[in-house]
């Protein structure tokens, strides 16, 4: 008799600076931002992603973001949820910049490694991605290419941009 394989889950952990935090990153990302004509943006807040694949609960992945990934006096983690956000009319902007397929990630190297240590279910894989939630009027279209040329390197990077709600 075989055991039954589990489908490996897929969490996605956001972590930011608190809003109480002057948020130095995304300040300098707006200022980049601007000079690529995207002169509208209000505020960009700056964040990592992690997406961890396995075998861990939505318990356990939450585990990890309070426990390892995140400063609890100084930043905030949620998981996020798998289901699009509905569309808010160009007024915020959520910006993933990934590293593409065969690209190292140390980062994820790193969590694989913390999670297995913290007692947790060791994860198949573990990837790590910078987040900007912009605030400001704008069209997808310009969000992308302001994005491509200042946060982002074609050649190692995957973006993904969507609206969001703040």
């Amino acid at each position: 008799m075989s055991a039954k394989l589990q489908p490996a889950s897929v969490h996605l952990i956001e972590v930011k600076l608190r809003s109480e935090f002057n948020d130095a990153e995304g300040a300098a990302a707006l200022a980049l931002l601007r000079e690529q004509g995207l002169s509208s943006l209000k505020d960009v807040r700056a964040g990592r992603l992690y997406e961890i694949s396995g075998s861990l609960s939505a318990h356990q992945a939450h585990q990890a973001g309070k426990d390892l990934l995140c400063d609890a006096v100084t930043q905030e983690f949620r998981l996020v949820p798998t289901e699009p956000a509905p569309m808010n009319g160009m007024n915020f902007w959520r910006v993933e910049v990934w590293l593409k397929p065969g690209v190292c990630d140390p980062v994820g190297a790193t969590v694989l490694e913390a999670i297995a240590e913290s007692g947790l279910p060791k994860p198949v894989s573990a990837r790590g991605a910078a987040l900007y939630l912009l605030s400001g009027r704008a069209v997808k279209a310009q969000v992308e290419r302001a994005v491509a040329k200042c946060l982002a390197n074609a050649l190692i990077h995957r973006v993904v941009v969507s609206e969001a709600h703040p």
